[in-house]
């Protein structure tokens, strides 16, 4: 069934939507954003994405392969990155509109797209392209792998059955929290007849082969690794208190979501003749936008199992859990809302394609309001990321060592990372990026570069050049040069951002340690 808003077919117009919805953010984020994310994480992908690899120090590759993907076709800048993040935004939007239309739930489709846009891993959160938001694409397109492969019949090429496999593979090589996924589809295979006429056939063995051949490229990295990315994932979790992590991760969602759910619940409430009597009816819906309607609902079982397994698994210690692990939860949040909502209200819900989309365009307009306001915000308070001179200092450090060793070309540059990527993205892209120092195990998982005869250099942002601030480098670099009988030679440089949006002043410090392979000599392999 077509939903139609005066003349207005919302399924025709959906694709156009989230295009306008996507250029509006890249526009928005164009204005207010004078950087990347403050902590580097697209520094970061960018540096994986340098060389092809089945792993990285932190993470499973796939992030990585995107990026370097992306930037080998388009120019290294902010606004390419930000095209990057909202695109991929766009493709898990188009993926819960395919998964809606597969359940049956063709009417609610479309509001319940315009409403996860308005989410926030959807809208502001999305900007931070990295190994969390790229599964903001991949989750919608794995579970309509699942339904459709549920629906092949025997006698089919098992096309989707294969695919399904393959989209669980690449959601695991994003991040390997897809694994609560999986297991989530499965569990929630029980609730239906098809699921359960799935699950006794060859069809998850299938997939399952596909899946661990996908994975067992990165499988035999991580052997030839250490399980690098695996001690990352401990370290991590060390840092936290778990039972705090825990409570805060039981409520994160309604924080993430609030926006869409608080508008579709007032929707429903809009009936009602008196104040007061619309207040209750719009609590009353916050509750019944969860309702379950018993073991063979698909749908509910679908949107909530990830987040019930993974507080599980929070409770009973196997992982601390980290709150930005919420990002990918939701995508069928607005989808379960919207059908509880439509069966508890009927024709209260009556017109409520065209309010959603009404919102939904004041939301874009209030986005390019805003932006500029934020912009002059965060210049006013000072944030660092807003004054930190990335694109200025890349140029200045390349500049300066080229001034200091003439003869010597540049090839790799270590120290703090990943704020050091900054000299490959907005510098030289030839310039290999190294996590830390160069002989360091997350180095040799990340790169095949010979840095023992080559030239390079060993970055170290000062005070606020990066997020956190790198007190250690200097200390550790100096420590590693002695103990490898290396003279410490430096190169410094003192960059900031000019023009009209900074008004403030402010000099920020770069010092890089020079390391130059001695004639018939190198750093010793131990």
């Amino acid at each position: 069934m077509r939903r139609k808003v005066g003349a207005l077919d919302l399924d025709r117009w959906l694709l156009p939507l989230l295009i306008l919805n996507l250029l509006v953010w890249v526009v928005a984020r164009f204005i207010s954003d004078t950087n990347l994310d403050p902590y580097g994480d697209m520094l970061e992908n960018f540096a994986w994405g340098q060389e092809f690899s089945w792993g990285t120090h932190k993470h499973p590759p796939l992030i990585g392969w995107v990026t370097g993907l992306w930037f080998s076709i388009l120019p290294r800048n902010d606004t390419a990155y930000h095209l990057l993040s909202y695109l991929n935004v766009l493709l898990g939007l188009v993926g819960v509109y395919r998964v809606a239309i597969e359940l049956g739930f063709a009417r609610v489709a479309v509001p319940a797209v315009l409403l996860l846009a308005m989410a926030l891993p959807y809208s502001t959160l999305a900007v931070k392209f990295n190994a969390n938001a790229i599964l903001l694409s991949l989750w919608p397109w794995v579970v309509f792998g699942w339904l459709k492969s549920q629906q092949e019949t025997d006698t089919n090429v098992n096309t989707w059955t294969i695919l399904f496999g393959v989209l669980g593979g690449l959601a695991l090589l994003g991040k390997y929290y897809s694994g609560v996924l999986m297991v989530g589809l499965l569990l929630a295979s029980f609730s239906s007849k098809d699921g359960r006429h799935w699950l006794k056939s060859y069809k998850p063995w299938l997939s399952g082969i596909v899946f661990t051949l996908i994975l067992t490229p990165h499988i035999l990295w991580l052997f030839d690794n250490s399980f690098i990315s695996f001690a990352y994932i401990a370290a991590q979790s060390e840092n936290r208190a778990p039972y705090r992590a825990l409570l805060k991760f039981a409520f994160v969602p309604w924080l993430y979501w609030l926006i869409p759910l608080l508008i579709c619940a007032w929707i429903g409430a809009r009936q009602e003749q008196s104040v007061i009597a619309r207040i209750r009816r719009f609590l009353k819906n916050l509750v019944l936008a969860w309702y379950c309607r018993g073991w063979n609902d698909t749908l509910f079982w679908m949107v909530t199992l990830p987040w019930m397994l993974t507080l599980l698994f929070g409770t009973l210690g196997l992982v601390t859990l980290s709150l930005p692990w919420a990002i990918p939860l939701g995508f069928g949040f607005p989808l379960l809302w919207i059908r509880n909502l439509w069966q508890a209200e009927g024709d209260a819900m009556a017109n409520y394609s065209g309010s959603i989309l009404r919102i939904f365009c004041v939301w874009l307009v209030l986005i390019l309001i805003v932006s500029p306001i934020f912009a002059v915000f965060e210049a006013k308070r000072e944030s660092a990321n807003y004054y930190r001179p990335r694109a200025e200092a890349a140029e200045a450090i390349i500049q300066k060592w080229q001034e200091t060793l003439p003869d010597n070309e540049l090839h790799w540059v270590g120290g703090q990372w990943a704020e050091n990527g900054l000299v490959a993205f907005y510098g030289n892209p030839e310039i290999k990026i190294l996590p830390g120092l160069p002989d360091s195990e997350a180095a040799a998982a990340v790169s095949s570069l010979d840095w023992r005869r080559k030239p390079g250099l060993i970055l170290c942002p000062r005070r606020k050049a990066a997020t956190p601030p790198p007190f250690s480098c200097p200390r550790d670099t100096t420590r590693w040069l002695e103990e490898n009988s290396l003279p410490v030679r430096t190169i410094e440089v003192r960059v900031q951002k000019n023009g009209f949006r900074f008004p403030v002043e402010w000099e920020f410090e770069y010092l890089g340690y020079i390391y130059l392979p001695k004639e018939g000599r190198t750093v010793d392999d131990s």
